[in-house]
């Protein structure tokens, strides 16, 4: 065998003897899923009470290259994925379509316990507003800033992402920052989380029909 061969094989054989993707043995921490399949070596379905209903590890799937987090039509239940590893610095990427339900939203973010101890978020409104709210916890306490997206979430496709630093977060849409944080910046590692659910501080409003936060890719990238 060609000795550049060799690590090659060997990764190979710590995969399969620890049970875990030869594509998760060869990331190295970082990440890159493009919904081929539910990668149980990657990512957990999240269960508890949440807002005004659930979080039901029932309403997340994986299909046709996407991943889906249903709102079912007639309930207030959610679904939400949580990485299993925690990360830190880094790069943190999603190709989303968000549902349309009216008082619900939909979250790309980073968290750990306890509450508003570390955690930066994403959140977009379920509803063709384009309203967004960017956020981060630190220390007890909360920054929240509301932008306007300039589309509709609910009709396609768009890229939202988290550049974490020291002392510093940049959200940006489609490539472009829209939200700067330098100050009230976590330094923690967290789990990175997808949701879509209903908060208790909206009014509550069941979709008539079974609605879905579709998921083309996300992608972490460590510094």
């Amino acid at each position: 065998m060609p000795r550049h061969c060799r690590p090659a094989l060997v990764l190979l054989v710590a995969a399969l003897a620890f049970g875990v993707s030869v594509a998760g043995a060869a990331r190295s921490g970082d990440l890159r899923d493009d919904f081929a399949s539910f990668d149980v070596h990657q990512w957990y379905k999240s269960s508890r009470p949440f807002g005004w209903g659930a979080i039901d590890p029932a309403n997340v799937s994986v299909s046709g290259g996407f991943l889906h987090i249903r709102l079912p039509g007639g309930t207030l239940n959610g679904g939400e994925v949580r990485s299993l590893s925690l990360t830190r610095y880094g790069s943190y990427r999603a190709r989303m379509k968000v549902a349309n339900a009216p008082s619900s939203l939909t979250a790309f973010f980073l968290y750990k316990k306890p509450d508003f101890a570390q955690e930066l978020d994403i959140e977009i409104f379920n509803d063709p507003s384009g309203r967004v709210w960017f956020s981060t916890y630190s220390a007890g306490r909360q920054t929240t800033v509301e932008k306007q997206l300039g589309f509709d979430p609910t009709a396609a496709f768009h890229e939202y992402a988290i550049e974490y630093d020291p002392g510093a977060v940049r959200f940006l849409v489609d490539g472009v920052e829209v939200q700067r944080f330098t100050s009230g910046v976590t330094q923690s590692s967290m789990y990175l989380h997808l949701n879509a659910w209903f908060p208790s501080w909206l009014p509550g409003t069941r979709p008539a029909n079974d609605q879905f936060t579709d998921v083309d890719w996300v992608s972490y990238a460590g510094r």
